[in-house]
């Protein structure tokens, strides 16, 4: 086996070490250990290995087995989450090596989710078919990337245990808010800081939906972190202080009837027909009519429609580029369309957007992540296109984000929440003297 002319020199460096006459401590000796501090100094300056988290799954599908709703023989099951390599979208597999009715996948993550939430996961069975179907019910579950390895066991659909609310700022709650339009609501106000204080000064507004994952994770086991980052953006001076009004959103089949501007019934693939959406306009009605006039009679707002804006993502991201749109002279600052769903009756929005006589002054934030599906990012790339066509201008009045990997979840959308209330200061005016 040929030798390296290093190795070479280490060998004869050892050699040389342990000879005791005089004559064996030559020029070569001193040049071999002058190497071998070169090599060890490399090794030392080498950069680390970039730090990496395996989780083991183990899923305890046994009661499910005993109960005949999950079928060994013909059904599947695995892990989905947000963060990479885990997705939303496509299920990780988990096997039953012992036959014993226990499945597990090991999976590796290379990055931890952004602002130091815990990995955001769902056990998923998978059957021919139903696709749709086999979700664990409630909230997400959530693994914190604590250690190099662990383990998490428990039996499939298992309740998670509670979380605390954790906030940063000042905040005012405004449980069951009352409509005449529709169900009653929560809303939570972030206020700036100084608030309190400055006594005179009055504060743009922005409004966003789906206000119970703005703040904490209690609901879905993510939040946006709206108030960890408006309070260190407004302390650093890095934007003017503003309030923020989270409108609490119901379940899912109502929040979507909310959130959509029209009614529709499809069919999906395995068959199921599915009704509802079009009641924007009455949610419309809400913000516009009943809860704005609150706040501002509330608090110290600036109720100009200049100084108000309104953000969303999904069915959010929809209703609010719909309901901005359609209340400009309301809701006239910036427009948080977030991963909007561009898709829904058939592109319904794409054709509100074409249909307007004008281009409205307000500026428009519009982002998608590339991991939430080739679709979906076609469909936000269109929008795109249809504003630009009405008159904005990338870079000027329109934003727009392909975030590189992100997923349709709120720690996504927590990593774009700096820029966005960027975007949204850059866009508020000066309040009049």
């Amino acid at each position: 086996m040929a030798i390296s002319e290093g190795e070479n020199c280490m060998a004869r460096f050892y050699e040389t070490s342990f000879q005791l006459d005089s004559e064996s401590m030559n020029t070569s000796a001193w040049f071999c250990a002058c190497v071998l501090l070169g090599f060890a100094a490399v090794v030392a300056s080498a950069p680390k290995a970039a730090p990496v988290w395996s989780v083991s799954f183990v899923i305890d599908m046994r009661p499910q087995i005993a109960a005949k709703t999950f079928d060994p023989k013909k059904d599947a099951v695995g892990v989905r989450g947000g963060i990479e390599p885990l997705s939303w979208m496509k299920t990780t597999p988990a096997l039953d090596a012992k036959g014993d009715g226990v499945y597990s996948v090991t999976v590796t993550f290379r990055k931890r989710p952004f602002g130091g939430q815990a990995v955001p996961y769902k056990y998923k069975v998978e059957r021919t078919g139903h696709s749709d179907d086999g979700w664990e019910e409630g909230r997400n579950r959530l693994v914190a990337l604590d250690a190099p390895a662990q383990t998490g066991r428990r039996v499939f659909d298992e309740p998670p245990p509670p979380i605390m609310p954790q906030r940063t700022g000042t905040f005012r709650a405004h449980p069951a808010f009352q409509s005449k339009f529709l169900e009653p609501r929560d809303v939570i106000v972030y206020l700036p800081p100084d608030y309190e204080k400055d006594l005179t000064r009055r504060y743009p507004v922005l409004y966003m939906h789906d206000g119970q994952n703005l703040f904490d994770a209690v609901h879905a086991g993510m939040e946006w972190q709206v108030d960890e980052t408006a309070e260190r953006l407004i302390r650093s001076g890095a934007i003017g202080p503003l309030i923020v009004v989270g409108v609490a959103s119901a379940d899912s089949d109502v929040r979507r009837d909310e959130y959509t501007p029209t009614y529709v019934e499809f069919k999906r693939e395995d068959g199921v027909v599915l009704k509802g959406g079009g009641k924007a306009d009455l949610y419309g009605r809400l913000l516009v009519e009943e809860l704005k006039p609150f706040i501002d009679r509330t608090y110290r707002t600036r109720p100009e429609a200049a100084a108000t804006s309104l953000g969303g993502s999904s069915f959010g991201g929809l209703v609010t580029l719909y309901l901005g749109l359609k209340y400009p002279q309301t809701f006239g600052g910036t427009l948080l369309a977030v991963s909007p769903s561009v898709w829904w009756d058939d592109r319904v929005i794409l054709k509100a957007v074409a249909a307007l006589p004008a281009k409205t002054g307000q500026r428009i934030w519009v982002d998608i992540g590339t991991a939430e599906g080739d679709d979906d990012v076609a469909d936000t790339r269109r929008l795109r296109d249809a504003l630009i066509a009405k008159g904005w201008k990338l870079g000027v009045d329109l934003a727009y984000v392909e975030a590189k990997g992100a997923a349709h979840d709120e720690i996504a959308w927590a990593e774009r929440m700096e820029p966005m209330l960027r975007f949204v200061d850059g866009g508020a005016k000066p309040a009049p003297r």
